[in-house]
């Protein structure tokens, strides 16, 4: 099992890539060093809170996404919710993983086409 600063690190790469960044240019753009960047992504370092904020802005991102928790709301039932279904799809295989984002996309791209 991965530690919490494996996972931490896992979720900016993952961030850094949607971008096609490289770790020079979030270097550049959070002011950190890009081996400090390097060793955030490995987990071999946690970030700090201004480092978090840091990769806040520059991502446009809750600091929440980088912990697996995304964006809190007001509808506490709902985020329970939200949690449930993290977890129950955190437990499965990646191709499954795939399967069920596709799905997602699919009933949201169906959802807006019928709310247009």
């Amino acid at each position: 099992m991965s530690t919490l600063r494996e996972r931490v690190g896992h979720a900016i790469r993952h961030q850094r890539r949607l971008r096609s960044w490289s770790q020079e240019e979030l270097a550049t753009l959070t002011g950190r060093s890009i081996e400090m960047i390097n060793r955030l992504e490995r987990g071999r370092i946690a970030p700090s809170f201004e480092t978090l904020e840091k990769l806040e802005e520059v991502f446009q991102v809750p600091a929440g996404e980088f912990f697996g928790l995304g964006a809190p709301t007001d509808d506490p039932q709902r985020d329970d919710g939200l949690m449930r279904l993290i977890r129950m799809v955190a437990k499965l295989n990646p191709e499954d993983i795939e399967w069920i984002n596709d799905l997602v996309a699919v009933a949201l791209s169906r959802k807006q086409r019928s709310s247009t």
